[in-house]
């Protein structure tokens, strides 16, 4: 598969024709700016800022040409995410394309099981983004594994991006995770024809590399 443009998470601020010249999908997430940079992955899925909430409200004051290729972020695990009313909204601000970011399956261990049982895990954002499919958006969906990936494109997502998780202090865990990603890649080739990205998060470096070589594209905060 030809290799594709790479796609940024911005927080809307610096949106605007000059910006995006090159026409590229781009990720709206106009909560990233009241994160601080380090760990903002996992701050994001924290209850310190309502980052659906945010994000709506944002979209009236967005300059009308960028919204053709703005992503609108949404955290779908979001237990009070009314999708009929996000839908209205986004259609109001002429954005078609939603991606299920940031993502609860970076969560990991016993507090997945946690959010799973509770009904606030993986089932429930797959579902959440099925739901936007059917109501006719364009889906990008991040997924942490190729079995995840493969859950997400039976949903109808158009394409998928290939989370690593957040990156650890520890150089030889960014390393596996830097291994584990490319093999993801690899296997979720053999599941499915959608496009697969790799999210290359803060904190990495030449770990991800090869991982992002098989890939189609990068995504990444910008």
């Amino acid at each position: 598969m030809p290799s594709l443009p790479d796609i940024l998470i911005r927080d809307g601020a610096c949106a605007g024709p000059a910006s995006h010249e090159s026409a590229a999908d781009w990720v709206l997430a106009p909560w990233l700016a009241g994160l601080p940079k380090q760990g903002r992955d996992l701050l994001a899925l924290l209850p310190v800022l309502d980052v659906n909430a945010l994000g709506l409200a944002a979209l009236p004051n967005l300059p009308a040409e960028t919204n053709k290729h703005a992503i609108a972020a949404i955290f779908c695990a979001d237990p009070f995410l009314r999708v009929r009313d996000a839908v209205q909204l986004l259609r109001a601000a002429g954005i078609g394309k939603v991606t299920n970011f940031p993502t609860i399956q970076i969560i990991d261990g016993s507090a997945a099981h946690g959010f799973e049982s509770a009904g606030l895990g993986t089932r429930r954002e797959a579902g959440i983004l099925g739901e936007f499919a059917q109501a006719g958006f364009e889906i990008t969906g991040f997924a942490t594994s190729a079995e995840n990936g493969a859950v997400l494109a039976r949903q109808g997502v158009h394409a998928l991006v290939l989370h690593p998780g957040p990156a650890s202090q520890d150089w030889r865990m960014r390393a596996a995770a830097g291994r584990e990603l490319g093999q993801a890649i690899r296997s979720l080739r053999h599941l499915t024809n959608l496009p697969v990205r790799a999210m290359c998060p803060d904190g990495y470096g030449t770990e991800l590399d090869a991982a992002t070589a098989l890939a189609d594209g990068s995504v990444r905060y910008g």
